[in-house]
């Protein structure tokens, strides 16, 4: 079974569950929970490394020019690429609600 196939099969058992009235709303509701889903773990993560380190990414990025360590680095690539799925998973939600218009 493709991974095509295993979504309309769940989608059809939601249908027929009463759960949805079709199974594009199924898919489109299935998708829109799980990117909502990614965006609050992003945001989690951007907002820790925020109270962590009381500024901004762009801030604490320009305090490290020239003086960074390697764990600073490593601490940096996790925030940035949080920060990066972050928006990632926003605009993919922004298109989702978009086409379920």
């Amino acid at each position: 079974m493709t991974s095509q196939e295993a979504l309309e099969s769940v989608a059809r058992g939601m249908v027929a569950a009463g759960v949805y009235k079709n199974e594009e709303a199924a898919i489109k509701a299935m998708a829109i929970e799980q990117i909502e889903r990614k965006i609050t773990t992003y945001r989690q993560q951007v907002q820790s490394f925020e109270r962590k380190y009381q500024q901004p990414l762009d801030e604490y990025s320009r305090g490290l020019q020239g003086k960074a360590t390697m764990g600073d680095e490593e601490e940096w690539m996790d925030w940035k690429s949080a920060v990066v799925m972050l928006e990632a998973w926003r605009k993919a939600l922004q298109e989702v609600l978009a086409s379920a218009a």
